[in-house]
């Protein structure tokens, strides 16, 4: 049985199953990925169901055990063409299923969800400890290619307000590893990437590390290929409402660590914040009442 084959059976099977069962069927139909990226219990809270519930689901279609299912899940999004376009099936059959108000709570209940889980599984101590990383290294690299450039480029944004070295690596023709160029012990590397992940951003971080770039990765998975050796890592969520992955939980422990670099930071860092701005407005970068 495939992936197309479990969809069909449930979708089959779902009027008949008890309430427990229909709930996890349910989730099973609406977040098919979930089930192929993320531990048991953490889907079990997901979907407001028991563990033990979604391994009777997965005997109930047929399977030896859960892992099987889940193995099945995975084979069948193992291409981003494939896990992209089911994604972008299923919103095109949400208007049918509640419309504009379904999509909109969805959006919320699954990014309400993401932050009671990350409290729950990242220690603030690992955070903290991360942030300690950067405020110690001689420069801050960020990496985030794709997908992934939009949180990177925030946080860098943000960070180059109140600190110089601060380097976002983004391989404008054809340079990202020149970019890395004199990087070692002294400096950080904060690497984002989540499945399908960028090949040049696997390729880079492997090149960091080998130089002796401390390297934190943010990434969806223990045996994603950024995750090897690195120095902090931390495990975010990216499943959404949509058909894309969602990068709220990423900007959420990026918004952290800005936060705690900030607040270790002393007068010269708000001076420098001061100077920042001021140096905006004299330039007129914002818009003021009575522009044109």
């Amino acid at each position: 049985m495939d992936a197309i084959a479990v969809r069909g059976r449930l979708e089959a099977i779902l009027p008949d199953l008890p309430p427990q069962l229909r709930s996890a069927a349910r989730f099973v139909l609406n977040e098919p990925a979930s089930i192929a990226l993320y531990p048991l219990r953490d889907l079990a809270a997901r979907a407001r169901v028991s563990p033990a519930t979604l391994v009777r689901l997965a005997g109930q279609l047929g399977f030896a055990s859960y892992k099987a299912f889940r193995d099945v899940m995975r084979d069948g999004l193992h291409t981003a063409a494939a896990r992209y376009s089911s994604g972008a099936q299923q919103l095109q059959e949400r208007p049918r299923r509640g419309g504009g108000q379904a999509a909109w709570r969805a959006a919320c209940e699954i990014q309400a969800g993401h932050m009671a889980g990350m409290l729950r599984s990242i220690p603030a101590a690992a955070v903290e400890a991360a942030a300690s990383c950067l405020a110690g290294a001689r420069t801050v690299y960020v990496l985030g290619l794709r997908a992934n450039h939009a949180p990177a480029l925030y946080f860098h944004y943000v960070v180059r307000t109140f600190r110089a070295q601060a380097v976002l690596l983004d391989g404008g023709h054809g340079t990202l590893v020149d970019e890395l160029a004199g990087a070692g012990g002294d400096d950080a590397l904060l690497a984002i990437s989540y499945e399908p992940y960028a090949r040049e951003a696997v390729r880079l971080v492997a090149h960091a590390r080998r130089a002796g770039v401390r390297v934190i990765a943010l990434t969806d998975q223990p045996w994603s290929p950024i995750a090897q050796d690195a120095d902090h890592l931390f495990l975010l969520p990216t499943a959404g409402a949509s058909f894309y992955q969602s990068m709220v939980p990423t900007l959420t422990l990026l918004e952290a660590l800005v936060s705690l670099l900030v607040a270790r930071g002393g007068r010269p860092l708000v001076e420098r914040v001061e100077a920042e701005f001021r140096r905006r407005e004299e330039f007129g970068v914002y818009w003021r009442d009575g522009d044109e």
